[in-house]
Order: structure tokens, then sequence, then C-alpha cells
């Protein structure tokens, strides 16, 4: 059974781990034994309601509106994907690198350098708007024939949630943090506020992403089955295939654009990028080369840009930051250090990625 007091401990577990120190997760954690038996009561009666989601508006990297839901939502999240993902693992293509173990940005650049070494050209495409654009039917849809079709249990408990989910529209209860005119002030195509209701998905949520996966699956089978594109590879919206002929990727993409019309009522964003491998694929904050992998330029500038911040404190203050401020700012240090290192970037991190000769808190120096 999937509605059982053990199985949403289980989810509870894992939507903790890295959501221990948040108020909802304390709140939740308070009375604990309460909240769990409280869910497994309303999802056993069919009277499970997703709860009001915190909206605020993300500026890197670029602007976007996220939609956070509860923590009580996030366990049911977890409680559905945990009952899928092992499904859906069998299903999607091998090439597909977002939100799947194993997998990630690093695996996919990793990927993508062996094909440039492979292939003479690239074609980059991305889909316009692609989480608000999503249709909420066809997307149950795909589910539905998907999930009715498989040797799965529980199929009535895994559709009823997944419709409970797909359907909410976290706009009628919200709370906005932060300035509501930066909310406002989205254009119309990048809100849930100003979208038909059966568009978009919230961009913050775990099943959010899962079902990205789910509604362009089978656009990854047309590519590689139908297309019999050999190297492909897709990370959330962003996709690249290869080819020793330009003539060949050009052909690719006037029928990409038909079946994503016509089968998901997606559009690309552009006329894409097609290029020599030797001229550098930007992907994943990374430009990839045949021979080499270098970090892209607004990523080296953006720490750049944080670290004279950081270093014009420290002088002013003469070195007696707020340990919170310092902490802050060496968090921010070992995520460029972590994405720098998975380049051929040894003279940057030993350049840029250093803060000071005389800072006690470069623990590289020390």
């Amino acid at each position: 059974m999937m509605f059982t007091f053990e199985s949403i401990y289980k989810a509870y577990r894992a939507c903790i781990r890295n959501k221990r120190n948040t108020l909802n997760a304390i709140r939740f954690e308070a009375n604990l034994l309460e909240n769990l038996t409280d869910l497994e009561t309303s999802l056993q009666n069919r009277t499970y309601r997703p709860v009001r989601s915190l909206c605020f508006v993300a500026h890197s990297p670029k602007m976007r509106e996220i939609f956070a839901a509860d923590f009580r939502d996030r366990v049911v999240h977890h409680l559905l994907i945990d009952a899928i993902e092992p499904f859906y693992e069998r299903k999607f293509i091998y090439d597909v690198y977002n939100n799947r173990k194993a997998k990630g940005t690093h695996a996919a650049v990793k990927r993508a350098r062996k094909f440039a070494n492979t292939y003479r050209y690239f074609l980059q495409l991305d889909i316009k708007g692609f989480f608000y654009r999503l249709d909420k039917n066809i997307l149950f849809k795909i589910f539905y024939e998907d999930i009715t079709k498989s040797t799965l249990a529980c199929k009535e408990e895994i559709l009823y949630l997944a419709n409970r989910i797909i359907y909410h529209d976290p706009t009628k209860d919200v709370r906005i943090k932060g300035d509501i005119k930066a909310v406002e002030a989205l254009p119309p195509h990048k809100t849930l506020f100003k979208l038909p209701k059966h568009k978009g998905l919230p961009i913050g949520n775990l099943t959010s992403q899962f079902f990205a996966n789910v509604y362009l699956n089978r656009f990854d089978h047309f590519v590689k089955r139908v297309l019999h594109v050999r190297a492909y590879l897709r990370y959330v919206d962003d996709f690249v295939l290869f080819s020793d002929s330009k003539e060949q990727l050009s052909r690719y993409k006037e029928e990409i654009m038909e079946f994503l019309h016509t089968k998901l009522d997606l559009q690309l964003r552009d006329s894409g990028i097609l290029k020599e491998v030797s001229q550098g694929l930007d992907f994943l904050g990374y430009i990839v080369r045949p021979n080499y992998t270098l970090v892209r330029k607004r990523v080296v500038k953006n720490f750049k840009r944080k670290k004279a911040v950081y270093l014009d404190r420290y002088e002013a203050l003469r070195g007696k930051m707020e340990l919170a401020e310092i902490k802050a700012f060496l968090s921010v240090r070992a995520s460029f250090l972590a994405h720098a290192k998975h380049a051929d970037s040894y003279n940057l991190i030993n350049t840029v990625g250093v803060i000071h000769e005389s800072d006690p808190f470069d623990f590289d120096r020390r």
C-alpha cells in the first residue's frame, strides 16, 4: 500500500535531509506524529489538498518566479516520486541528465565533451518558456497512459495523487515573500498568476522537475528512435544534437519543431545554435570543446564581483566581519571552486579562486 504510515514516514525522512533547519520543517517536526497521522488519514480518505505556497522572485541566473511548497506538501511530493521513479527510470533514455540519480550537470558536460570529440558539428536548442508553456492536460494524459499500462501496484493511489499535484493552482493560496512589485512586474508569459490555469507548473517543486522529464520523455524517444540521432543529450529544456553533417542537423531541427508543436504544444526559443564543435558549446556553465572544457565567462565574472564585494567589506571592517557573512561568502567560493574543478581550470582556480594573501579565512592558504 502506498498511503501507509510507514511509506509517509519514509517520504518525510527523505524530505527532511535538506530542509531540517527551515521554519516549515521545524514546525512540522514539533508535532511530527500528529502531522504524519493527519497526512495518512487525508490521503487514505482522498481529502488531501495542497496548502499555501510561498512565492518569490529569484534574480540569478535570470529573473524567474519560484513557488515553494509547504513542508507538508513536500513530504507528499517525495511520496509520489518514491512510488514512480523506478518505473520511469526504465522508460527514460540514458542521456537525460536533470533530476536523476548518478546524473547531473557534470555528467552531462562530460558526455557532451565525449560527443564533441567524436562529431564535427552540434545543434543546440531550447524550449521557449518551458515550465510556463507546459500543458497540464497533455501532461496528465501522458502520465495516465504510462501508469495504466504499467505493472505498478497502487495505480489508483498514484493517479489520484498526481492529479492533485498537477492540477493544483498555487496562485489561489499563496504568500508573497519580498517585493510584491517584482512579481507584478514579471511578463505575462513568465508568471502563473497571468497564465491560463491549464498551463504551467510551479518552478521550485520536486514534482515539477520530475514531471518535466515525463512530459519530454516521448520527445526524447522521438529523437532517438524516429530521427535515429545517435549523439543527443538533454538537461531540462536545453538539448544538444551532434553530427558530422550540418545539413542533417538542420533537417533534424525542422522535424523537432513539428513534433514539439503538434504533440506537446511547445515551441523552440529561437533558431538555435549550429556550429562546429571546435567553436565551443556553451552548456550548463561551461564552454565545451573537443580537447578541453572551460568555465563560462559569466560564471567567472559573477564570482569576481562577489569576491570584490567581500574584500571591500573585509578591508573596510579591518577583518572584523560577522561570522555569518564570512561563512556565506566561503559557501559561494566553495561552490565556484567545485564548479571550476570540473573544467580544465588550474590557473583559474589559483588566481581567481584565491581570496586574499592575508585573509585568515582563506583556508587553502593556511
